[in-house]
């Protein structure tokens, strides 16, 4: 230790340092992953009503989506077959001349 000089102030005393954490990567990756208790579920085997609801909800929702779009394939079928038909008879009067 250097001699104290009354020319170079006083140097405080240092508090206690934290414990250092595991640096390494093996460390690092598991901090924070200690295994934690979840809390109860009383119907751990069930949905919750509101769960249930949306789920309900969003089936009905796409069931009305397929049914528009159904109904939709069908009438453009329609009009194809009938767009065929008139192809056909306009086909058979142009050789009746």
């Amino acid at each position: 230790m250097e001699p104290e000089s009354r020319f170079r102030p006083e140097i405080p005393g240092l508090p206690e340092l934290p414990q250092i954490v595991d640096a390494k990567t093996k460390g690092l990756r598991l901090q924070g992953t200690l295994a934690k208790a979840l809390p109860g579920i009383k119907n751990a085997g069930s949905m919750t009503n509101v769960r249930r609801m949306e789920a309900e909800q969003y089936a009905a929702e796409i069931g009305a989506a397929f049914e528009i779009s159904r109904q939709q394939k069908q009438r453009s079928n329609a009009i194809a077959r009938a767009k065929n038909r008139q192809m056909e008879r306009a086909a058979k009067q142009f050789g009746v001349r």
